[in-house]
């Protein structure tokens, strides 16, 4: 059935109260296209479609939706419901759902969990939801390096129900330090009766719980793993982390860069986040960029208003530089931020990068440059000033492109070396930086030509 049917035919069980005709139409259909199907109806009605789904996927559903979805959702389930849900899920996405509770809720709900369950979970509560700690699963396949291949197989047999797509078996020693590590392939094709220890391979990287999760999903990009193991400092095994926990680790850091670069600075969302909330997140950063704006008002007004009126249309070509300024200090930002985000460039390149952004400002300069004073003699062909407009335009075009290039690269760069996200360097900053080189600085020109 097409999604426009299954919300036509889940919209009539609604109104009807069919909940049990919600549970069928709904059956073997994907927990992420369920998801989907949530966004056509009122916030109102999604915990309902929720209850009417088994716990299992239910979970599984909750875990596609945005965090503040989910918490408007979770708002409706009474500490019974939400622990059923939470003993369905893997114990770093129990927690998580457990850290985005009021803190006494959340209690409650891990009391209500199951005893197997709730020990899983507690541990990873202490780890800040960025960190590894936070992201990693306590679920995990590891054997005594004493264990024979066939003991292996026999233990993973036994547990199987508790642990799901696993790839790697860890090796510990008598104090459950970590040891070794054995791919699932490589231990089928051993000999029963091999020690675990002849067919191990050495870990080759491992965290520790505190790292970023930036980092982690560096690491898993550098050496190519499925299965990152995390330690204590003594080297005991805690837990690890999957490759679909990196994937939305990679997501949600992209989306968090896309809000920061708009000056927006945190997760919104057009329907749950309340109106309140988005208001005073985006308020400081438009006033940040009015007052800037302002200013460079005020300075055109008192120092260039001669020039302006001798030559109006020097007027004319101030948004094609702002824009052509703005444009390259945009791109020069999004490659550095990417780059940074990549691990690709460091710190340390500053100068090198700077060197070569600005050789790239410097010819998209003189090439849009050109074009628009070309484009300026002719329009004002008949004018006196033609050529002293055209060569104002050309200079404020290379500076402006060559000013953005220099600040799209020295703003992440020196963020970076502070400790602070390089995202915060575009949006509001990059703006006025553009606006003063794209405005002041080209009827500063104007008038020293003029």
């Amino acid at each position: 059935m097409s999604r426009p049917d299954l919300t036509q035919r889940v919209s009539e069980d609604l109104i009807n109260g069919n909940i049990e005709g919600i549970k069928e139409a709904l059956t073997n259909v994907h927990p992420s296209e369920i998801a989907s199907i949530l966004q056509n109806f009122d916030p109102d009605d999604h915990a309902k479609i929720l209850e009417a789904l088994d716990n299992e996927t239910a979970s599984e559903v909750i875990l596609e939706l945005d965090p503040e979805q989910r918490e408007d959702i979770l708002e409706d389930f009474d500490a019974d419901k939400i622990a059923d849900i939470a003993d369905e899920m893997d114990s770093d996405d129990a927690a998580d759902l457990l850290g985005e509770l009021p803190e006494q809720t959340a209690k409650t709900v891990l009391d209500k969990m199951d005893p197997e369950e709730a020990k899983d979970v507690k541990p990873l509560l202490k780890y800040p939801e960025d960190t590894a700690g936070g992201i990693m699963q306590t679920e995990l396949v590891k054997v005594s390096q004493n264990s024979t291949v066939q003991d292996t197989i026999n233990w993973i047999r036994l547990i199987a129900d508790e642990v799901e797509d696993f790839l790697m078996i860890f090796v510990t020693d008598e104090d459950d330090k970590l040891v070794g590590e054995i791919s699932l392939s490589k231990l089928i094709l051993a000999s029963p009766s091999t020690q675990v220890t002849g067919i191990m391979e050495p870990v080759e990287v491992t965290v520790t719980p505190y790292v970023d999760q930036e980092e982690v999903a560096k690491i898993f990009q550098k050496y190519d793993v499925l299965s990152l193991p995390v330690i204590d400092g003594t080297g005991s095994l805690l837990g690890r982390i999957t490759a679909d926990d990196v994937l939305d680790v990679i997501s949600e850091e992209a989306s968090e860069d896309m809000l920061q670069m708009a000056g927006v600075g945190d997760s919104l969302h057009p329907l749950f986040t309340p109106t309140v909330s988005r208001i005073k997140l985006r308020t400081p950063w438009l006033l940040l960029t009015l007052i800037g704006e302002l200013f460079i008002a005020f300075i055109i007004v008192t120092a260039f208003q001669p020039t302006l009126e001798k030559v109006a249309i020097l007027a004319a070509f101030m948004p094609a530089i702002m824009a052509t300024g703005g444009n390259v200090g945009l791109q020069t930002t999004t490659i550095i931020i990417r780059s940074l985000g990549m691990g690709t460039i460091n710190v340390k390149q500053i100068f090198k990068i700077i060197v070569s952004e600005l050789r790239v400002g410097l010819a998209l300069g003189l090439i849009c440059g050109s074009i628009a004073a070309l484009i300026g003699a002719l329009i004002s062909y008949n004018q006196p000033e033609v050529f002293k407009l055209s060569l104002a335009v050309f200079i404020a075009m290379v500076s402006a492109t060559l000013a953005t290039s220099f600040i799209g690269v020295a703003a992440p760069l020196t963020l970076q070396k502070l400790n602070f996200d390089p995202a915060a360097a575009s949006g509001p900053f990059l703006t006025m930086f553009n606006d003063i080189f794209g405005s002041v600085f080209y009827l500063l020109i104007a008038m020293l030509i003029f």
